[in-house]
């Protein structure tokens, strides 16, 4: 007579081979899903554009209608929140701020992104500034008009309204102090956004949530800690290659990089400006940072492509709970001892 083994999958057994069979491949097949209902877990993914890039919300949680509506909810918090701290969008306070240059009562959202920025900032010695706006406006138009950058002048005077340290952040009012200056949030608010429905989608009751916004991703849940995701890094010279496949189990991930946003086919003009000297940087090609939030890996990235690869690897080594990588122009990788702890 037949034996069959009809012991029910333990909810460990089934996450472990959801996180071994990663995240984009085995994910959504029968035989996953079929070991996801035995140990009386369901997998929700969604996909939408949400603050100006795609956005992919996967959670493993007890009961799917609950799942379902736990990643609505997800995007529903992303959506109220981007409504704060986008400059993109009009009349958000962000928007109001950089119209008025000071802002009355400002949410406790912008208070704390701004704070945190201000933080990076000293951090990287200036060169993650969320003053850099006005740079970032002269470079597109000048590449709109006439598809060439800013001449050496335009940016001289521009840089007039460049300086974090001219910023006062306070719980009752935000305050430009020089005039002409803008704050964007584009290089920490995605990061902070994700952190926040990360953790929101835990304190619901999500076993295993990952996030990836435009390659930034989050990771959380207590399924996550025991068994985690498998993401890719992208590889600067082939983007749609990948440099390495990492583990991310409770961590977070984020990449900045001279081929996101290019201005010029030869990468030397690009989305990432040194808010210092108002040029793009000249020695990094790549900067990935994992770390413990999205909102500091995403701010790290930033800041360590621009310090360029000797200044950024040093305080990328000197951090508490991070790790990456840099690529150089040329090639060279530059990895922290701590990498191959989450290598796959």
């Amino acid at each position: 007579m037949e034996h069959r083994d009809k012991r029910k999958v333990s909810r460990r057994q089934v996450l472990r081979i959801t996180a071994v069979a990663g995240v984009s491949l085995a994910m959504g097949t029968g035989l996953v899903r079929s070991l996801l209902s035995r140990a009386g877990l369901h997998r929700v993914s969604e996909t939408r554009t949400q603050m100006g890039t795609l956005v992919i919300v996967t959670i493993i949680a007890p009961e799917l209608r609950v799942a379902r509506e736990m990643v609505q909810n997800a995007f529903a918090q992303m959506e109220r929140l981007e409504g704060i701290l986008s400059r993109h969008r009009r009349d958000t306070p962000l928007d109001r701020l950089n119209t008025k240059g000071f802002l009355e009562t400002p949410p406790t959202e912008l208070v704390e992104v701004m704070g945190r920025s201000l933080t990076y900032s000293s951090m990287t010695d200036g060169a993650f500034d969320m003053t850099v706006a006005p740079l970032l406006g002269l470079y597109a138009s000048r590449f709109e008009e006439g598809n060439r950058p800013p001449e050496d002048h335009e940016i001289e005077r521009i840089l007039e309204s460049v300086d974090y340290r001219r910023v006062r952040v306070d719980s009752d009012v935000i305050t430009l102090e020089r005039p002409g200056m803008k704050v964007t949030l584009d290089g920490i608010a995605k990061g902070y956004i994700v952190d926040q429905t990360v953790n929101t989608l835990v304190d619901d009751g999500a076993e295993r949530v990952l996030i990836n916004a435009g390659g930034d991703m989050a990771s959380g849940g207590n399924g996550s800690l025991e068994n985690p995701w498998s993401v890719g890094v992208r590889d600067p010279s082939e983007p749609q290659g990948l440099l390495a496949n990492v583990r991310l189990g409770g961590e977070c991930i984020a990449t900045s990089g001279d081929y996101m946003q290019a201005f010029t086919q030869d990468r030397r003009f690009h989305h990432i400006i040194d808010p210092r000297t108002g040029y793009s940087p000249e020695e990094t090609s790549a900067v990935t940072v994992i770390t413990t939030s999205a909102m500091g890996a995403d701010a790290l990235s930033t800041g360590m492509m621009v310090l360029g690869p000797a200044e950024g690897f040093r305080l990328m080594k000197s951090l508490d709970d991070t790790e990456g990588v840099i690529v150089t122009k040329q090639g060279e990788l530059m990895t922290t001892p701590g990498l191959d702890h989450f290598a796959v």
